[in-house]
């Protein structure tokens, strides 16, 4: 991974390399995977010989989108594709302005001023010196980087913006903006087909729901005394019930609908503990504001432990817990949501945006609505066990079957070998016997 510039951690350096995370072969998903989804992805590794692509983003670390990218690319580097990684440069002004930004495009309050647009071009047109290679195409994730593309239009062939956020009711005055950058995209790819923003007609539009690494070290099943070994290291007494949320401190996350839901459960379910694991975003300014609301709000309420900074140690929270929450007003997909279900554990989840395609009655655990729908929800599994293990275990197959990296891999090789290869007719498209078929670009 290159950095365009320089994080906050690393101000004195232009280009900078991050120890990639992932496995690199497929071989290591043989026995998780249909065979003949690992067949067309070394097809499609064919068909892209010998292209260079790069994606860009806001942070290396913090999030869901850093955390895919660590363990994309060594897939990539593994198929023989050259890829890389490139992350944006900006001051604690952009990212400020950013953070309103993709508030404003999920619906919220928005004040963005003409000085704030031209400071995000401006960091843009900056970033985009950097761009000193010609790629054979550049996928541009989120808000942040949108504009590089205006400033460097000819860093590569084919230009790709992907959305991992709901712009589906996007501030007018905000969407009006950003929207007239993302038609200089050759495409534009969101994670359920109903967050696309209005307005895009004419532009290529591709669906990919998120996907998790099952082999990073949070997502490996461990011992059950190991992993309750680890959660009593953070405060959790192990021999007593406990439910989790896991996320950024955003206020869209809902961690203060968290500290009340449980604090409803609290006088019938005396034993019960809540662990909220949450981490700093570099391109997320309001995360400690945020913080320090849940610290305040958590005051005087037993057995609420606040966790910083744990990453790979959230695992043995989510295995071990009773519940997982995901209470969120807003989400673009909720990959620790993804992450609690691969461990056959049951998630109270929001029912909005991409949690809706992972939990439903039945698979997984319940969608709610309200503070106290998720008590109520909540309060029936910790006392319903056979019904609690057996949504953690639909679940799990769930994840197996739609969100493991190896689904959206071969999702966004097909689309740059649509883009790459059609020249506005049909690209060839894989079949399992190989015969040669066509897959229309839809306009």
């Amino acid at each position: 991974m290159k950095l365009l510039g320089r994080s906050r951690a690393e101000r004195q350096s232009i280009v900078h390399y991050v120890e990639e995370t992932g496995v690199h072969s497929l071989l290591h998903y043989a026995e998780l995977l249909d065979h003949t989804l690992l067949e067309e992805l070394e097809w499609l590794a064919r068909q892209l010989k010998g292209v260079n692509i790069a994606h860009v983003n806001a942070t290396a670390n913090g999030g869901g989108v850093a955390e895919i990218l660590h363990s994309m690319l060594p897939l990539y580097h593994g198929l023989g594709i050259d890829a890389s990684w490139l992350v944006l440069r900006g001051d604690d002004s952009f990212f400020n302005v950013t953070k309103q930004m993709h508030n404003c495009l999920q619906g919220g309050a928005c004040g963005l001023t003409d000085a704030d647009w031209d400071m995000h071009a401006a960091w843009n047109k900056y970033n985009a010196e950097f761009l000193d290679s010609t790629y054979d195409a550049i996928i541009v994730h989120d808000p942040q980087p949108v504009a590089l593309r205006e400033f460097a239009p000819n860093a590569a062939e084919k230009w790709v913006w992907r959305s991992h956020i709901d712009t589906s009711a996007p501030d007018p005055n905000s969407w009006a903006r950003l929207s007239g950058l993302v038609h200089n995209f050759d495409a534009a790819v969101f994670s359920l087909p109903e967050f696309a923003g209005p307005g895009l007609n004419g532009l290529f539009i591709d669906v990919m729901p998120p996907a998790i690494d099952p082999f990073v070290p949070k997502n490996v099943v461990m011992p059950e005394s190991e992993a309750l070994s680890i959660v009593a290291r953070y405060g959790i007494d192990p021999q007593r019930p406990f439910i989790t949320q896991v996320s950024r401190f955003d206020p869209w996350k809902d961690p203060l609908g968290v500290i009340e839901c449980f604090r409803r459960l609290k006088p019938d379910n005396p034993e019960l503990q809540l662990a909220m694991l949450g981490n700093f975003a570099d391109d997320d300014p309001e995360g400690r504001v945020m913080y320090d609301k849940v610290v305040v709000a958590a005051q005087g309420t037993p057995d609420v432990h606040i966790i910083l900074g744990l990453t790979d140690l959230v695992g043995p929270f989510q295995q071990m817990s009773t519940v997982v929450l995901q209470k969120s007003l807003k989400e673009g997909f909720g990959l620790t949501a993804t992450e609690a279900l691969w461990k056959s554990t049951p998630v109270i989840a929001g029912n909005v945006g991409g949690l809706r395609l992972q939990v439903s009655d039945g698979v997984g655990g319940y969608l709610v609505d309200s503070v106290d729908e998720c008590a109520e929800r909540v309060d029936f599994l910790i006392n319903h066990n056979a019904e609690r293990e057996a949504l953690g275990a639909a679940g799990k197959e769930h994840v197996r079957t739609h969100f493991l990296l190896p689904r959206l891999l071969r999702d966004e090789m097909r689309l740059l070998h649509q883009l790459l290869n059609s020249n506005g007719h049909s690209a060839r498209q894989w079949t399992p016997d190989q015969t040669n078929s066509t897959r229309e670009l839809a306009g």
